[in-house]
């Protein structure tokens, strides 16, 4: 898309509605090329007027027809060869395509008009045709600007044109009189007048239709968020319910197991190794259970959670309870953050955050980790910065998208992102993530302190 300014509808559409609207376009000028036939043909023949430039409107209409067969294959093929190598059609400069083809068509119409009476053709009301076209294809600037051109046109025929016998309106050239009279100004007025009121109408009206779909497009992405969590939701619980018992029967043969060691020592080598391995496997039981539960009941999602008030050091504390390798993570925390308040889903933000914090180890599992909490105007931020690996702009693009991750199969599932952002979000926060190939990460979660 070319340089669209933010009050125009066009920043709103996708390159796919620009092709639609050149399609269109193309479409239309076949319609203007054999109606100006047709016309021209019918007053020769029909009224037998002549027409004294009839070597010009030829030339004219051959210049549209020929051009307009042109951008007609060239779209066709620009379209098909996106479709063949999943290419972005917003390489194309849309509007400035567009806006040329119609700045073609509004000195085409006027050259037509100039051999053909001028303002005393009534074809000169096709002016306000082509500048509806303008204002609902192209950003407000080009409408205007072409509207500016189309007053200026309509000015040039009211200045000189070739006259027709048997369309005589009595607005004789201001060429001809050497004087402009009160009704060229009249004329000319309520012209730029009815010109004017159109693109701006237009342009409003093409403005609105824009931002309502936006909206739309916005809420339709929203609920298929809020669609992916829930089924989100429903997997984990499931998936809780079904490991529950086998997970609850390899505790139970661990208990019996640690226990006949501490009533019957063994004498075997190694002895000592194995009770130690079997107390570890219950200590790891035991986390499972811990974090099917927060499955089972919250399945990453904030939103049947009650909001209660916790502490800025409560919230960070808990977060990073029970991660993998929180040795290799520093926490640093403002020291208001035993008295600053945040009412929050505690269990379902702290998870959202330590995700972050996990892929953060996992992306550095030798490094240093570091959380830095800290107040900023209206929001307290957590600033998780690793020092790994890092991503490529591809990957940073997809970063949050569900199911995708940087990391090697069988090392994550790629929902952590996904799920921080949508809790968060839904608190009116955000997460934020910088990072370049060889540089390591920073993810920055945003919360208001206003959260409520």
């Amino acid at each position: 898309m070319s340089d669209s300014n933010k009050y125009s509808s066009s920043s709103f559409l996708s390159p796919s509605n620009h092709y639609v609207n050149a399609t269109w376009l193309v479409k239309l000028r076949w319609v203007a090329v054999v109606g100006q036939l047709a016309t021209i043909a019918g007053a020769a023949l029909l009224f037998e007027t002549e027409i004294r430039m009839a070597w010009a409107m030829a030339i004219v209409i051959s210049l549209t027809a020929t051009s307009n067969l042109f951008l007609s294959v060239w779209f066709k093929r620009w379209n098909q060869i996106d479709e063949r190598l999943d290419r972005d059609v917003s390489l194309l400069p849309w509007n400035l395509i567009l806006a040329l083809v119609l700045v073609m068509d509004m000195l085409s119409l006027t050259t037509l008009l100039f051999a053909t009476g001028g303002p005393n053709n009534p074809f000169c009301m096709f002016f306000f045709v082509n500048l509806s076209l303008c204002a609902l294809m192209l950003n407000r600037r080009w409408a205007w600007a072409i509207n500016v051109l189309t007053i200026a046109c309509f000015a040039g025929l009211m200045f000189e044109h070739h006259e027709i016998e048997k369309l005589d309106a009595g607005l004789a050239t201001i060429r001809s009189i050497q004087n402009i009279t009160l009704q060229h100004l009249g004329v000319l007025v309520a012209f730029a007048t009815c010109a004017s009121v159109i693109v701006y109408f237009m342009t409003r009206l093409t403005d609105e239709l824009g931002s309502q779909q936006q909206q739309v497009r916005q809420a339709q992405a929203l609920r298929a968020s809020t669609d992916k969590i829930e089924a989100l939701g429903t997997l984990a619980a499931g998936t809780a319910h079904e490991l529950a018992t086998p997970l609850s029967t390899i505790a139970i043969v661990a208990r019996d197991v640690e226990h006949a060691f501490e009533e019957h020592s063994p004498d075997f080598p190694g002895a000592d190794e194995v009770f130690e391995d079997v107390h570890l496997i219950r200590s790891q039981l035991d986390r499972c259970r811990k974090i099917l539960d927060r499955m089972a009941s919250h399945a990453g999602q904030a939103i049947g959670e009650q909001f209660e008030m916790a502490t800025i050091e409560t919230i960070s504390n808990n977060t990073l309870d029970g991660l993998m390798g929180q040795d290799n993570v520093t926490l640093n925390l403002p020291e208001d953050a035993k008295l600053e308040t945040l009412e929050v889903p505690l269990d379902g933000l702290c998870q959202a955050i330590r995700g972050l914090v996990q892929n953060a180890i996992d992306a550095d599992p030798d490094g240093l980790v570091t959380v830095d909490v800290t107040k900023e105007e209206s929001y307290w931020k957590w600033v998780i910065t690793d020092r790994g690996a890092g991503m490529s702009a591809e990957q940073l693009k997809r970063v949050s998208e569900p199911f995708y991750t940087t990391k090697s199969p069988g090392k994550g599932m790629g929902l952590g992102v996904f799920l921080a952002k949508n809790v968060v979000r839904r608190l009116s926060g955000s997460v934020e993530i910088e990072s370049s190939k060889g540089q390591g990460a920073v993810v920055t979660v945003k919360l208001p302190t206003s959260v409520n």
